[in-house]
């Protein structure tokens, strides 16, 4: 039997997640056996840092397939509260080593990591439409408000649908580990720039939070057989 590894930042998108299924709670990760996978769920806490960490636990645990999942911001004008990104790549936004590297490329890294092939297409397919959209996650470790970075990260990355701080440190943990799958999936909770910002990321877990754990189980189901 596969496990896979979900990785959460926040107690509140941690319990969202641990609502869904009866964890047994007894050892190093609450877990669970679903859709013919051991589910281990671990909380990182914020950031690069807290994210890496918590990725090297699970692929320690023996987790085959790691998922970071929880809030974003969107950064692009097609999103909204409540849309759900799957990351078909994620890179940094804020990571600069000089040149010949690009920007957002850690040196001797790749500039984009990208799912196991055919994962996101597994997933898409057996999704209802217009239910997630796909593109690139930009991960750094900002709470990004300032309509100028925003211009600059758009400038840099113009495909980008969203911006998090933690999918890229995931997935460059995963890749150090024998290129182990990973995912993104993360629920958008405030749209960077707008005027209400704030307001709306505060009222975010008031408006949608059942949404957040749903894509979680969806995604689990299309993988039964990965």
């Amino acid at each position: 039997m596969a496990t896979l590894a979900i990785i959460t930042a926040m107690d509140s998108e941690f319990e969202a997640v641990r609502k869904l299924y009866a964890f047994d709670e007894n050892g190093d990760f609450p877990h669970t056996k679903v859709y013919g996978k051991e589910i281990l769920l671990i909380k990182s806490g914020i950031g690069k840092v807290n994210a890496a960490v918590a990725a090297q636990k699970a692929c320690d645990a023996g987790a085959e397939i790691v998922m970071s999942t929880g809030l974003a911001g969107g950064i692009d004008a097609s999103l909204r509260q409540g849309d759900i990104v799957l990351a078909d790549n994620v890179c940094y936004h804020d990571v600069w080593c000089g040149e010949p590297n690009a920007r957002g490329q850690v040196q001797d890294m790749p500039l984009y990591f990208v799912p196991r092939v055919g994962m996101v297409e597994k997933i898409m397919s057996s999704t209802p439409a217009e239910y997630m959209k796909t593109g690139l996650v930009v991960t750094g470790d900002q709470f990004l408000t300032d309509a100028a970075r925003l211009q600059e990260i758009k400038k840099e990355f113009p495909a980008a649908l969203a911006v998090d701080m933690e999918s890229a440190a995931i997935a460059q943990v995963c890749f150090l580990n024998e290129r182990r799958p990973f995912l993104s999936l993360r629920i958008i909770s405030d749209v960077v720039g707008k005027k209400n910002q704030e307001e709306e990321y505060n009222s975010f877990w008031q408006n949608v939070p059942e949404k957040s754990a749903v894509m979680v189980d969806i995604v689990l189901r299309a993988l039964e057989k990965e």
